[in-house]
């Protein structure tokens, strides 16, 4: 993701932790002169998680549960750089500490991506800006507001008028090349990756320079994962279906590339040489071609021959996997208030399924390659609900290793998918 940094930002609420001294900018590592992407950086690809604080209650009873999802960036002497999608960006606002945003370095920014700014942009007319002058007069802008919104000192939901802004943060971050459009700095996240958005999820901890040759280099290539419904073609709620409550398969699948580790081996050979005598010592070689006589003793001596290459693909194997299903909070509300109106008493039957482990199982591999690969399946599962079914699959990897150095971090990877359980009445077709 090579991109013009147009502006600078760095945002005043992002305090400076304490660092190992570094000469020179930080930022000179992560940008090239003209702008782009430094090629020295390890893509890390990108990373999905769940915390508490990407959560949220809804009008009517309703919640709202996203991931948080970054993609990330490390630089040769181990800084950190974060690039979260929208919504995860408008949540670590509204949740500075708990998210780890007030502990980032600093932060720099493109186009009018100023964290204030992309607040506004957010939230559009979903702040009810009367109510903020009304409570709190000191306020005589919304910049005002939010500054003290993020270092901590307003609490901004009390404030929301809608909940239109949601319907935003998800269009920006399924366009997530256009809106990931600020980078946050750790400095030493690689020793302190536990306290870094993302945690330490595929970081790289290379092996120790030789001095010789040149340094290893790390390079992740990004996984595929998908979970769907695998059949029958149309599902329907168990109890109308002809097999005998026969449900729906559910089927999730990984492909993870391997981690290509390239690294330097010097190959030394012996030489003989003519060295300084000892005291001692016979003279009985010239020791250079300025020396008349023998000055010197026959000995042998190791030399740099080559740096010889080597390209290893490491398997980053899966070593956990979780999938569940749940019923979307739309179609709950339709089966108790559309349906509950011409069908007594409907009601949800189940709206959660945690399908891996427990209703399916997975079995996965590597090859010679080094690609690694799992395939997990849920059989028959009785959906006895109509409606759209949310899908997650969560995968955590067991990172690589090369003869007995850790080269990655695990990582922890996620994908979501959906499908629809149908229902046959004779009066009503969802």
């Amino acid at each position: 993701m090579k991109r013009v940094i147009l502006i600078f930002v760095l945002l005043t609420l992002l305090i400076p932790s304490a660092v190992y001294a570094q000469s020179n900018d930080p930022w000179s590592e992560v940008f090239q002169s003209d702008g782009n992407l430094n090629p020295d950086l390890i893509d890390l690809g990108v990373t999905t998680d769940n915390p508490d604080w990407m959560s949220m209650d809804l009008p009517f009873g309703q919640s709202l549960d996203l991931d948080a999802n970054y993609h990330r960036y490390q630089t040769p002497s181990g800084n950190v750089i974060v690039l979260p999608s929208a919504s995860t960006l408008f949540f670590m606002a509204m949740n500075p500490q708990e998210s780890g945003l007030a502990t980032a370095y600093g932060s720099l920014g493109n186009g009018d991506s100023t964290l204030i700014a992309f607040l506004g942009l957010a939230v559009g007319k979903n702040l009810d800006w009367n109510k903020v002058q009304a409570d709190h007069p000191e306020y005589k802008s919304p910049d005002q507001f939010w500054n003290a919104v993020l270092n901590g000192n307003q609490n901004a939901w009390t404030y929301f008028s809608g909940w239109g802004f949601i319907t935003n943060l998800l269009q920006m971050s399924w366009n997530d090349d256009a809106f990931r459009s600020i980078y946050l700095l750790y400095l030493n996240g690689q020793l302190n990756c536990d306290s870094i958005p993302g945690g330490c999820s595929g970081i790289v901890t290379p092996p120790v320079p030789s001095n010789v040759c040149p340094d290893s280099s790390v390079i992740l290539q990004q996984p595929v994962l998908s979970i769907q419904k695998s059949a029958p073609n149309n599902p329907l709620v168990v109890g109308q279906d002809t097999g005998n409550r026969r449900g729906a398969d559910i089927q999730a699948k990984v492909t993870i590339p391997p981690v290509i580790f390239t690294w330097y081996e010097p190959i030394y050979e012996t030489r003989t040489i003519c060295r300084a005598a000892g005291a001692g010592e016979t003279p009985s070689c010239k020791t250079g071609s300025a020396s008349k006589v023998n000055d010197g003793v026959t000995g042998t001596e190791r030399v740099l021959k080559e740096c010889r290459k080597h390209v290893e693909h490491l398997p980053d194997a899966v070593a956990s996997l979780r999938a569940t299903a749940t019923l979307a909070s739309t179609s709950q509300n339709w089966i108790t208030g559309n349906l509950g109106q011409s069908h007594y008493e409907a009601y949800v039957h189940q709206a959660t399924f945690t399908l891996i482990p427990g209703l399916g199982s997975w079995l996965g591999g590597c090859n010679s390659s080094g690609t690694c690969t799992a395939t997990g399946t849920a059989l028959r599962v009785p959906f006895a609900d109509p409606g759209k079914f949310n899908l997650r699959l969560d995968v955590v990897t067991t990172g690589t290793h090369f003869r007995g150095v850790q080269i990655t971090q695990p990582r922890r990877l996620g994908a979501d998918g959906v499908f629809q359980m149908y229902v046959a009445l004779p009066a009503l077709v969802q």
